[in-house]
């Protein structure tokens, strides 16, 4: 038998073998036919799964867009058309011409580029949108695009009650103040219980007035009426100064303050004073919660794409179940210690909404009685 004779007869037999019949009671032509019904059925499956594919990137709810590693688009559904300006015919085109929207070609790009998911919220015409953006395995990425609109003008509205109703109320507590720093100017015209009193008063107003003055900060925030500009800066003297600032207040609690930097520059992208309040209020509380002569670190270094910079305290430490709620509005661990130790309960609410504002990312990690580290992951 020829090389040639002996090819056709393995075709025959792997032909036999797929179709699930004996090759010595199985004719050409039964063959033949059998391998293209199957093909038939192969197509046919095929082709049910593209339809399938296809209605779901369509159907799916909010917008859908694929790119290769080329930035060239694979798949664009109608969600994105519905709120983004999109060209005719733009499967095949490069992103950026197809999708004239900066905002998704560079939350795409980044996604790419680190490997790791992106989001961004940005604003398209009337549209408030949500832009998550995932890296593919073949180098190319895939989107997901949500109108937010109806969430945001929620989010709108009550921010500008609580706006509106902390301006109304801290007008009485302003001159509520004004009187009690007045009667105190004078303690010898005073009997000791009205004293007491007065200074309660004061102490209160000062609190209410400080609370309102962070409900109004937060109500900016999520609002956006600040512009949260990032610039790139140098972590290391930042960290140093802030340090410093805090260090009277350690030094009154005896408690010790330790800061470990790098020889190297931490460079990130941060908004200055959001910085320097989203670290005092970090280390602020590690010193409220701290013991009497215990330990305060202050660390930063760099991870990945990001630079690190954490917040270690000796406290009492917060249990699993409250980690997830510590960054809300006035969420208490322990009401009472709260009450004793002062605070507004806006502290990390306020660090929260800053991260959000200026693109960083807030954790904690803790164990009841082993202290708290919160970490701030800032972008580079």
């Amino acid at each position: 038998m020829s090389a040639r004779d002996e090819g056709l007869q393995a075709a025959f037999e792997r032909g036999c073998l797929v179709m699930g019949k004996d090759p010595n009671e199985t004719s050409l032509e039964e063959l033949i036919h059998g391998l293209s019904d199957a093909k038939q059925r192969a197509q046919r499956h095929l082709d049910r799964n593209e339809r399938l594919q296809a209605n779901f990137f369509e159907h799916a709810p909010g917008g859908l867009v694929m790119v290769g590693s080329d930035m060239r688009i694979h798949v664009l559904n109608s969600g994105v058309r519905a709120v983004l300006p999109v060209v005719p015919n733009p499967i095949g085109r490069q992103l950026s011409g197809g999708v004239p929207f900066k905002p998704l070609v560079e939350v795409i790009s980044l996604a790419m580029e680190r490997g790791e998911r992106q989001t961004r919220e940005c604003v398209a015409g009337r549209f408030d949108l949500l832009i998550r953006a995932e890296a593919l395995e073949d180098g190319g990425a895939i989107a997901v695009i949500a109108d937010v609109s109806s969430i945001q003008q929620a989010a709108r509205a009550r921010s500008d009650f609580v706006s509106n109703v902390s301006h109304e109320l801290r007008t009485p507590v302003t001159s509520i103040l004004g009187y009690s720093e007045t009667l105190l100017a004078r303690p010898d015209d005073l009997d000791a219980d009205t004293l007491l009193m007065l200074e309660a008063i004061d102490r209160n107003a000062n609190r209410l007035t400080r609370i309102f003055d962070e409900l109004l900060d937060l109500a900016r925030i999520e609002a956006r009426l600040q512009e949260m500009a990032l610039d790139e800066v140098d972590l290391r003297p930042m960290i140093q100064d802030l340090a410093r600032t805090w260090s009277e207040t350690a030094d009154l609690r005896r408690i010790e303050l330790m800061v470990e930097l790098p020889d190297h520059p931490l460079v990130a992208r941060i908004h200055i004073q959001a910085f320097d309040r989203i670290l005092g209020n970090l280390v602020a509380n590690a010193i409220k919660y701290s013991p009497n002569k215990g330990k305060v670190g202050i660390r930063a270094r760099m991870a990945g794409s990001r630079v690190v910079v954490e917040v270690e305290d000796q406290g009492p430490g917060i249990d699993p179940a409250h980690q997830s709620r510590i960054f809300e509005r006035f969420y208490r661990v322990d009401k009472g210690r709260s009450r004793d130790v002062g605070g507004t309960g806006l502290g990390l609410a306020l660090v929260k909404h800053l991260c959000l504002a200026t693109g960083a990312k807030v954790g904690v990690r803790s164990n009841p009685g082993h202290g708290a580290t919160f970490s701030i992951r800032f972008p580079t």
